[in-house]
């Protein structure tokens, strides 16, 4: 445990009986990066004060023996709305995806209470259940996902004009982007990109080391972008297949797939009813042995 993760824990602890006293009935939590064990020597402290339904309060941030607490309000039916996005994973293949759209609209507050520890009496205790947390990864995880497939269609369109520069750019960011996405297949929260080689860390246990974000390979041509794109099939289908176990398949089984599947731009992702293969808007919905057979194709 660092100087500085120790001192804004004990600010922390001393800062939410304060609160507790000031707004009796109240839950007083510690979220963020700080609530998941990471500080640097600036960090700041965030609380969160859950009021009971319909007495919200206004509070304002303060400064506790030089270190900022900011302070945040909820109520316990907006606490109760945010946690029902996260009774279930409901992403189809095909049909409507609007609780998809309403937990990426949400993600930074459900990273929050992802995060987020009550504070009492000198102990700290999860908000979320383990329910909630794997779902939690789960949306985390089709996020980073859909992420890749957005800047993966940038990437073929920058390929096809041959705007070189900025294709440098999105490669870069899409590294980061799936490093995120075998973070969250981890059981990471979505934290702040600073934080990503500590989470990556944590992620890789058992010694909990910072891990820096790997870089894809050397995207020149002509064949970088071929490797450079297997690179990221191969990684999130890893990171896919930590958080949903393939079922066993009939090794006599010989799955047909479409040559076009292992063309530059596919990407997997994992719906609510099973596996599919992503590039832009197109979806290809697939079997567990199609799924085996086409990532031991992108592992080739």
């Amino acid at each position: 445990m660092s100087t500085w993760y120790a001192e804004r824990l004990r600010i922390a602890h001393a800062t939410a009986a304060v609160l507790a006293a000031e707004h009796p009935g109240s839950q007083i939590h510690l979220e963020g990066a700080l609530a998941h064990g990471l500080a640097h020597a600036r960090s700041d402290i965030d609380l969160r004060i859950i009021t009971p339904a319909g007495h919200p309060v206004q509070v304002v941030s303060r400064t506790v023996d030089g270190i900022r607490v900011d302070l945040h309000t909820s109520t316990t039916e907006e606490t109760g709305e945010l946690r029902s996005l996260l009774t279930g994973f409901d992403l189809p293949r095909e049909g409507d995806v609007a609780a998809f759209r309403a937990v990426r609209s949400r993600l930074p507050d459900l990273t929050a209470l992802r995060t987020a520890v009550v504070l009492d009496d000198g102990r700290q205790s999860p908000v979320l259940d383990k329910d909630e947390l794997d779902v939690y990864a789960q949306w985390a995880l089709a996020d980073r996902i859909q992420q890749a497939i957005s800047l993966t269609e940038d990437l073929l369109g920058l390929i096809e004009a041959r705007q070189r520069l900025a294709e440098h750019v999105v490669w870069e960011r899409l590294a980061v982007v799936v490093a995120q996405a075998e973070a969250a297949g981890a059981g990471q929260p979505l934290l702040g990109e600073k934080w990503l080689p500590a989470l990556l860390g944590l992620a890789a246990g058992p010694d909990r080391s910072p891990r820096p974000v790997v870089a894809l390979p050397d995207t020149e041509r002509p064949y970088g972008t071929e490797r450079a794109f297997r690179a990221v099939r191969i990684r999130l289908c890893d990171a896919l297949t930590t958080l949903w176990e393939l079922p066993d398949t009939d090794a006599s089984d010989a799955p047909v797939l479409d040559p076009a599947w292992s063309g530059l731009g596919w990407l997997p992702q994992r719906c609510t009813d099973g596996w599919a293969l992503q590039r832009g808007d197109d979806l290809v919905p697939l079997t567990p042995a199609q799924f085996h057979a086409w990532a031991s194709t992108a592992r080739s």
